[in-house]
């Protein structure tokens, strides 16, 4: 799914170039292929998170308390909600709908009546629940497997692969501070450009 939406950014919406290259009547397809990569990138992760989670449920079964598998259910709505809530509020960032990326069109965006929500706050939440749903996709089968009757030298290599996934919570963090950073700067330049327009 994320590869046919590059493969639109690219071919359809002329991604990769320079703004000023990119045909006028393109511009709408450029967006259009970002907002399926959004919706891919956060169905495809919350997916994948969910996937391991249930291979830690199956691999608690049985032999855990209660506790843990209530744990790891948790872990799994918590992932499963944030997605769905994501995934909507795409569908209904602007009305209607397709002003989303239509907007781009010159004469859409002069001729319909839209409104779109700012989404730097909404990107921000998501980088969160991403890197704290990462966080603990790491921290819970190394908690588990601590617990396993096995050679004290097996667990710490077994924690020690798993805890390769704390790259991904890295980068995650990463991307929400780029994210959150570059929304703070976008606000001050445009605070900015408001206030010399007031003193010319």
């Amino acid at each position: 799914m994320f590869t046919a939406a590059s493969l639109l950014y690219n071919f359809w919406g002329q991604g990769g170039r320079h703004i000023w290259d990119i045909e006028e009547d393109k511009r709408q397809n450029l967006v259009f292929s970002i907002w399926l990569a959004e919706i891919t990138f956060l169905v495809c992760g919350g997916l994948t998170k969910v996937s391991v989670l249930l291979f830690y449920r199956r691999l608690v079964d049985g032999t855990y308390s209660r506790l843990w598998k209530w744990l790891v259910i948790l872990a799994i709505a918590f992932t499963t909600a944030y997605t769905i809530a994501f995934v909507v509020l795409l569908f209904f960032n602007c009305t209607p709908m397709e002003s989303y990326w239509k907007a781009f069109d010159p004469v859409y965006a002069s001729t319909v009546h839209y409104t779109c929500l700012n989404t730097d706050i909404a990107n921000v939440i998501v980088g969160i629940c991403a890197g704290l749903s990462d966080l603990y996709a790491v921290a819970l089968p190394c908690i588990i497997t601590w617990h396993y009757s096995v050679p004290r030298r097996q667990k710490i290599a077994l924690n020690f692969v798993f805890s390769f996934g704390l790259v991904v919570v890295a980068a995650s963090g990463v991307r929400t501070y780029y994210l959150f950073s570059k929304s703070h700067r976008d606000d001050q330049s445009k605070r900015g450009l408001y206030a010399n327009a007031l003193l010319k």
